[in-house]
C-alpha cells in the first residue's frame, strides 16, 4: 500500500507543476484548496519556495515561520538543543522537497533544450514539415528535426509521435526512437518510447525498423504489422490498421491489452501521477474504447469491471487499488 505523501513532497509536486503551467487556471485553484488545508501545507510551500529562490511568490505573511522569530533573554540549555533539533528537522525537509524537484526539474528542462517540439500533459501539437511531411505530437512527448538537402532525420526524444511521411527517394526519412531507428518507404506509422521501451505500428504503406545498441532487428513492416521492444526484447505483432494511432481523435483502444499498458497510455493526459498498488490487477487484460479527453472516467472503466478502485491522495497523485 502506498503511504501519503509528506507535505513537503507534495509542496515539491506543488512547485514542479504550477512552473510547468503557470497559466492553468484549473490546476492552480487546486493548489490553493490544498494550501489553505493546513498551516502544515503553507509552511512547507514557503520552505520549497525560499529553498529555490521563489520567495517573491510567497505571501508576505508567510516568510517568518510562527515561533521562530527572536525572544528577550536567554534560552535555556535544553530548550536550545531542542530547537537546534527542530531546526535540523526542518532544514532536512527543505532539502529533501528540493532534492525531489531538482531531480524531477532538471532532466526536463535539460530535455526541453534537446528538443525542437515539446508538448506539456493532455496537449497534441500538429507539426508540418518543410518537405512535406506531418508530425502530430503525442502529450508530454518531445522531438528535434533534422531536415536538410540530404538527409531529414528525426528523433523522438520522449513519447509519441504519429508520422505521415512525403515519400523522396534521395533522402530517406528516418525515426529513431529509444533503440530503434525506423526508415519511411512512404507511409504512415506510430511510434513510442518511454525509457527502454519502444513500439513503431504500421497504418499505411511501408517502413524499416532497424535496432541499435545490441538489439537484433532488421524487418520490414507493412500495414497493420507493429513491434514492440523492451529492453533487448523483440516482439513482433499485429493489429487492426485503422486502430493505429486513435490518440490523434481523443480516443483509446484496448485489444487485450493489460492495466498497466492501458495506464501508462493514458498517464500523459493527465497531471495525476497514477501508481497501481496490485500486482495481479496490473495484469488483467481489457478490451474497449476509452476516451482520453477524460482520463480520470476512463481510468475508472478500465478497473472497475476487475474491483479495482482508484484512491486520490492529492490531486496530482492517485493509487489504484484491487480486491
Amino acid at each position: 500500500m502506498t503511504e501519503p505523501r509528506s507535505p513537503d513532497e507534495v509542496a515539491a509536486g506543488w512547485y514542479i507543476f504550477l512552473r510547468e503551467e503557470p497559466d492553468d487556471r484549473d490546476l492552480r485553484r487546486q493548489f490553493q484548496v490544498w494550501l489553505r488545508e493546513s498551516p502544515l501545507h503553507q509552511q512547507a510551500w514557503t520552505e520549497i519556495n525560499e529553498t529555490l529562490g521563489m520567495l517573491d511568490s510567497v505571501p508576505p505573511e508567510r516568510k517568518k515561520s510562527p515561533g521562530m522569530g527572536r525572544r528577550n533573554g536567554s534560552v535555556p540549555a535544553n530548550d536550545r538543543v531542542g530547537l537546534r533539533r527542530v531546526r535540523m528537522a526542518s532544514f532536512a525537509g527543505v532539502v529533501m522537497a528540493a532534492c525531489v524537484a531538482a531531480f524531477v526539474l532538471v532532466p526536463e528542462l535539460t530535455l526541453r533544450l534537446r528538443a525542437d517540439h515539446y508538448t506539456q500533459t493532455g496537449v497534441t501539437e500538429d507539426i508540418h514539415l518543410a518537405d512535406g511531411s506531418e508530425v502530430i505530437l503525442a502529450p508530454r512527448s518531445a522531438l528535434a528535426i533534422h531536415i536538410n538537402a540530404d538527409e531529414r532525420r528525426i528523433t523522438l526524444l520522449r513519447g509519441e509521435a504519429y508520422f505521415v511521411v512525403h515519400h523522396d527517394a534521395d533522402r530517406p526519412f528516418t525515426v529513431t526512437a529509444g533503440s530503434v531507428t525506423t526508415t519511411d518507404i512512404g507511409t504512415a506509422f506510430d511510434t513510442r518510447t518511454e525509457g527502454d521501451e519502444t513500439s513503431v505500428a504500421v497504418r499505411e504503406g511501408a517502413v524499416h525498423a532497424s535496432g541499435q545498441g545490441g538489439i537484433s532487428l532488421e524487418r520490414d513492416l507493412r500495414s497493420g504489422d507493429r513491434i514492440d521492444v523492451k529492453g533487448t526484447r523483440v516482439d513482433v505483432g499485429s493489429q487492426s490498421p485503422e486502430t493505429i494511432g486513435l490518440w490523434r481523435d481523443g480516443m483509446l483502444v484496448s485489444q487485450g491489452n493489460t492495466i498497466a499498458e492501458m495506464v501508462a497510455a493514458l498517464q500523459p493526459w493527465t497531471r495525476t501521477r497514477i501508481v497501481i498498488a496490485h500486482d495481479t490487477l496490473a495484469t488483467r487484460k481489457v478490451s474497449g474504447s476509452y476516451d482520453l479527453r477524460h482520463p480520470e472516467t476512463s481510468l475508472q472503466l478500465i478497473v472497475h469491471p476487475y474491483g479495482g478502485k482508484v484512491m486520490s491522495i492529492t490531486p496530482w497523485f492517485a493509487v489504484v487499488t484491487g480486491r
